[in-house]
C-alpha cells in the first residue's frame, strides 16, 4: 500500500501539472492485454496456473498480483491491470537469487547482470518470431496476431 500511495500521489501531481508523461510501473499493463475490468497477461496466467499445479508458491510474483488489485482498489487504475510476463520473468529470477542477493553470496553486480541476461534471452527469440512473421505473412508492418491466437513457447 506504501507504494500505491507513493504512486498515486506521483500520477496526480504529473496529471495536476499538466504532463501526460506518467512513468509506467515495470511488469504492470500491457499495451495489448488492456481495457477489460480484470486484465490477464496469457503468459503470465500459464506460469500461474503451472505454479498452481504443482503446489509452489513465489512471493514476488504474488506481490504483483496484489499490486494490479490494489492500485485498482485505491482508484489509482481504471481497471486491474494484467501482470506482464516481465513481472513473471523478473518474480522467477527474484526467487532463485533473492536469499543469496541478501546472504551477499550474489552481489548487485551479478544480479543485476543475471537480470539483463534473463530478459535479452526472450527478446532475442522474440526478435527473430517478428522477422519470420514479417518474411512469411507480410511486410506492411501490421501483421500483428490477435491475442486471442497467442501461443508459448517452452
Amino acid at each position: 500500500m506504501t507504494y500505491v500511495e507513493s504512486y498515486a500521489k506521483y500520477k496526480s501531481s504529473k496529471k495536476t501539472s499538466g504532463s501526460l508523461d506518467i512513468q509506467k510501473i515495470p511488469g504492470v499493463n500491457h499495451p495489448v492485454f488492456k481495457d477489460k475490468p480484470v486484465n490477464h497477461d496469457p503468459r503470465e496466467m500459464f506460469v500461474r496456473q503451472l505454479f498452481a499445479e504443482r503446489d509452489e508458491y513465489n512471493i514476488f510474483h504474488d506481490f504483483y498480483r496484489t499490486l494490479v488489485q490494489s492500485l485498482f482498489d485505491a482508484g489509482v487504475s481504471r481497471n486491474v491491470y494484467c501482470v506482464n510476463v516481465d513481472a513473471v520473468i523478473a518474480a522467477l529470477l527474484l526467487k532463485m537469487l533473492w536469499q543469496p542477493y541478501r546472504d551477499g553470496t550474489y552481489s548487485r553486480n551479478a544480479l543485476e547482470t543475471a537480470a539483463f541476461t534473463i530478459f535479452l534471452y526472450p527478446r532475442m527469440l522474440g526478435c527473430a518470431t517478428e522477422i519470420d512473421d514479417h518474411t512469411n505473412r507480410g511486410r506492411n508492418m501490421d501483421t500483428r496476431t490477435s491475442a486471442s491466437e497467442c501461443r508459448f513457447v517452452a
